[in-house]
């Protein structure tokens, strides 16, 4: 195993969401060999998602689950290679990068095409690292909050998103946002059929309290201070690309495509595009000699 992830490979994708896997379908569909590392499980978070409607082709949406399963199995169809290995750093080598690798092993790659993701920005309170706060789109974790007051910090799809899914098991629902929901007509629609979805507009959570696990929020807002009691709070307020030491944008055989980017729009049409327009533009990269 060692010895073939070390094999010189033309392309390196790095990420397996919906960027990394179409960019590995665009690149290995024209014959280029190619290898995929995921540290976690493939799929990314799109995964997760347990209704996706705007994704082309489903009329009556799609599961995260089963949509990726089959960005993989076409992926691999066309000789895409995946192996679960995190990436820990690159360095730039004569003709091309070298891939350092959690347990010691290196890769060497002519192009490297980063599809890292994002991660949710935490609000940076006190004992946030240690209390039950989530940091990502958990849809699929709705049923272990039956019955139970849970707050969603965030103003945006996601947000929104998790709160409707949170509201069809818990209790209570708390939606803390700074400003104005900045969502679409449907899912206004959506919320407001939730009656047990409290929404705070123009409200933020000032602390968290809990020893061993968290108890409460204490938000602000225009009027006076609240305390909310609750069991869980899921913070969604904005993604920051994920990072890589030694990945140099613009560099000679770089390309970064998806959530990595930092763009505004995060949908997963628009990262399965993204992963095949760099993809393409590897691949042109490639035929020019790396120049």
């Amino acid at each position: 195993m060692r010895e073939e992830l070390e094999a010189p490979w033309p392309v390196v994708v790095i990420g397996g969401g919906p960027a990394g896997l179409a960019a590995g379908l665009q690149l290995s569909r024209a014959g280029c060999k190619t290898l995929l590392l995921e540290a976690d499980r493939l799929g990314g978070q799109a995964r997760r998602l347990p209704r996706i409607e705007n994704y082309p082709g489903f009329p009556g949406a799609v599961a995260g689950k089963r949509l990726m399963s089959r960005f993989l199995r076409q992926a691999r169809g066309w000789g895409l290679t995946t192996r679960r290995a995190q990436v820990l750093a690159l360095r730039l080598r004569p003709g091309g990068w070298t891939l350092k690798l959690r347990g010691g092993a290196r890769v060497a790659a002519q192009a490297v095409l980063y599809c890292g993701g994002a991660r949710w920005r935490a609000l940076g309170l006190p004992g946030e690292g240690r209390l039950r706060v989530v940091y990502h789109a958990a849809f699929d974790e709705a049923p272990r909050f039956a019955g139970r007051t849970v707050a969603v910090v965030g103003g945006g799809e996601a947000a929104v998103h998790q709160a409707a899914a949170l509201a069809a098991r818990a209790r209570r629902v708390y939606l803390l946002s700074r400003g104005p929901l900045k969502v679409h007509a449907l899912l206004r629609a959506r919320l407001a059929a939730c009656r047990n979805v409290v929404p705070l507009q123009g409200w933020r959570v000032a602390s968290l309290k809990g020893k061993r696990r968290l108890e409460a929020v204490d938000a602000r807002g225009a009027g006076a201070p609240v305390r909310l009691p609750v069991d869980a709070l899921f913070v969604l307020v904005g993604m920051l690309p994920a990072k890589l030491p030694g990945l140099r944008r613009g560099a000679p055989g770089i390309f970064v495509a998806g959530d990595a980017r930092g763009e505004r729009f995060r949908q997963v049409a628009v990262a399965a595009g993204d992963g095949v327009r760099q993809g393409m533009r590897c691949l042109s990269y490639l035929s020019r000699g790396g120049a």
